[in-house]
């Protein structure tokens, strides 16, 4: 403190003026840089580290899966033009919540297997819930199913 006292009113000035400045430049050149450069490395690394993790997930996949498009057709109209194709009669068809409750009479259980499995592969449409009765006539039967949309 003496040093500075000794200074004359020009000097101080100097001093007061060049010295905070000196420690701000000194501040950024040896902490600021350094951690800024430190962090873009590590976000490099990470990026990287990302990238390597993707590429092996993806070359973990045998094939890759094509996205079909959706089938926007009222799934009622799916159901009644497959069981006219089919030559199925539908004794009733009852909305339910988000899916269709369906009742046939009388038919072979062929025809319905076949017809289900049309339904799911061609027209995306899922068996959730199936009763079969039995009928007098060998190999037929009544059937009362619950269809929903497998989309």
């Amino acid at each position: 403190m003496k040093a500075f006292a000794a200074l004359n009113p020009r000097e101080k000035r100097l001093v007061s003026i060049v010295l905070p400045l000196a420690i701000v430049v000194a501040g950024y050149q040896f902490f600021w840089a350094p951690l800024q450069r430190a962090q873009a490395e590590a976000r490099a690394d990470i990026l990287a580290f990302r990238l390597v993790q993707d590429t092996a997930a993806l070359a973990s996949f045998d094939t890759i899966v094509a996205v079909a498009p959706l089938n926007d057709t009222p799934l009622a109209t799916r159901i009644t033009t497959s069981a006219s194709a089919a030559n199925l009669t539908l004794r009733r068809i009852e909305p339910e919540n988000d899916s269709i409750r369906v009742t046939l009479d009388d038919t072979p259980f062929a025809t319905i297997l076949l017809w289900l499995s049309d339904l799911e592969a061609q027209h995306d449409v899922k068996v959730e819930a199936l009763e079969v009765d039995r009928r007098p006539a060998p190999g037929r039967v009544s059937a009362r199913l619950l269809l929903g949309s497998s989309q």
